[in-house]
């Protein structure tokens, strides 16, 4: 290779910096080994319509020191793994050919020359100056490099502060790094944050800089893969979901209460679709500890609190007044926590590096069979039979057993998901089709429930809550008739092919 080119896969992780630990942090830095400090003046590329930005690419120009570094990063699966490709230029002129010898490289090229034909052309959509603050460290198991930035990012006029310090790992494991990590992150209180400078640069530059709603996606794999390799990718796509929408909650004090609310619907869609991961993926895969369970456990039922206030204080009661319900004022509930304070505490914090531990040292269970499409078919027919059997007999079933219910199908569309690249493309997808609509249907009947019960605790002390009552009621029935219909075409699907 040229010694003046590196490509590689980062392994990294990053963290905002609580502003009451930033001095402590940087004496530690500064206080062993020798820490090098540099000022890093970067200018970030992109079209006017954001190619590269919508294909995960991000194209850099770098003052360091007394040279320039032009750098192509590239977006991988997984919180810990980026894709880089560094090369020195003579000046700060940017020269895209210089990565051609890489898949990213070419990729960009074809973006570049595509833009042209389209009469744009790429240029500085935002800057960073930054002071950088670097020591190396070893521990058991890694050499890990640790980085303090301190500076700002600007797009025009609008400035963000930037206080951040990153873990890149340079030999070794990554497990035993983010054991260090975790060290660290008990002394400073830092906050994991998924982005990095470009994602946050290019939000600052369209006038968005609160972190962006991240909804679910399908993993991707191979349809030969195995059930280690599926579950990889599924993981790292439920704690992409997870780590975003929580990081959108952590920087959330000026957001609207609407947006805020979103998030910690995303945050909780996240969390139910990778516990409903272990149970697709059980007797396959070598499980987690069960305190990362109960944690996930907890963080949903927190989470829960706050779901279930913006549902009676937003769509339910807007219903109730618009009925011609008098006045009441909703019992207190349990209280609910501010989200934002939630996600920065630091058992919550401990918790979503704990997760990413575990992936990045997950392994296959030991004797585990390996033929995944067969295991996966038999596996979503039998719970399949169990949801028919739970259709059919809905008129039967009380509160409890329609709740129950609720989570299966839940877990079913999930696992359909999850497998999606198994599965025959167009049952799959009538299927993920039926389950959409009976989860729709049962989620709206749970927040009936929900409400109705709030409700009935005004009963005694406000008889004017009955009115709210007999209408949830009345609702209930309705919702209960709408959803049999769902639940009946649900039932009679053709099984998934063997």
């Amino acid at each position: 290779m040229n010694p003046l080119t590196a490509a590689h896969a980062e392994i990294e992780v990053k963290f905002l910096v609580p502003a009451a630990s930033r001095a402590a942090l940087a004496a530690e830095l500064a206080g062993r080994g020798s820490p090098r400090r540099v000022w890093l003046t970067a200018a970030y590329l992109d079209t006017p319509d954001l190619r590269l930005a919508r294909a995960g690419l991000a194209w850099r120009m770098r003052r360091e020191g007394g040279r320039w570094v032009q750098a192509l990063k590239a977006a991988r699966a997984g919180a810990l793994e980026r894709f880089e490709h560094e090369v020195v230029r003579p000046d700060a002129s940017p020269d895209p050919s210089a990565h051609a010898d890489t898949a990213p490289g070419r990729e960009l090229q074809a973006l570049l020359h595509a833009a042209r034909e389209d009469g744009q052309e790429a240029g500085v959509r935002f800057q960073t100056q930054v002071r950088r603050l670097v020591r190396r460290v070893r521990t058991r198991g890694a050499v890990v490099e640790i980085a303090l930035d301190e500076g700002r990012l600007q797009a025009g006029p609008t400035v963000l502060r930037l206080r951040e310090v990153e873990f890149e790992l340079v030999s070794g494991s990554p497990v035993a790094m983010l054991a260090l990590v975790e060290r660290w992150r008990q002394r400073f209180g830092l906050v994991y944050d998924p982005r990095n400078k470009a994602e946050r640069g290019h939000r600052l530059a369209s006038g968005e800089p609160d972190p962006p709603l991240r909804k679910a996606a399908q993993p991707r794999y191979e349809a030969d893969a195995s059930a280690l390799q599926a579950l990889g990718a599924v993981v790292d796509e439920c704690l992409a979901h997870i780590s975003r929408n929580a990081i959108g909650l952590a920087e959330s004090a000026q957001a609207a209460p609407a947006r805020q609310s979103e998030h910690v619907h995303q945050l909780r869609v996240g969390i139910r679709r990778l516990r409903s991961a272990l149970r697709a993926f059980r007797d396959w895969v070598a499980e987690p500890p069960a305190e990362l369970v109960d944690g996930l456990r907890s963080l949903f039922a927190a989470l829960g609190q706050v779901r279930d206030r913006d549902v009676l204080g937003g769509g339910v009661a807007t219903e109730l007044a618009r009925a011609g319900a008098p006045p009441l004022s909703l019992p207190p509930a349990a209280e609910a926590p501010d989200p934002g304070v939630l996600i920065r505490a630091p058992e919550t914090q401990r918790l979503l590096l704990a997760w990413i531990t575990w992936r990045a040292g997950l392994q296959a269970r030991p004797g585990a069979q390996d033929d995944l499409k067969r295991l996966a078919r038999r596996r979503l027919r039998r719970w399949q039979r169990d949801i028919a059997q739970s259709c059919r007999r809905f008129d039967e079933l009380d509160e409890a057993a329609v709740h129950a219910l609720r989570k299966h199908v839940k877990r079913q569309r999930y696992a359909l998901e999850f497998f999606a690249p198994l599965l025959p493309r167009k049952r799959a997808a009538r299927h993920l089709q039926a389950l959409a609509a009976a989860q729709q249907g049962l989620g709206e009947i749970n927040d009936l429930v929900v409400a109705r019960q709030r409700y009935q605790q005004l009963v005694a002390s406000d008889p004017a809550a009955w009115f709210a009552v007999g209408w949830l009621t009345a609702r209930l029935a309705e919702a209960r008739n709408q959803v049999s219909a769902e639940l009946g075409r649900l039932a009679a699907l053709a099984p998934l092919g063997r």
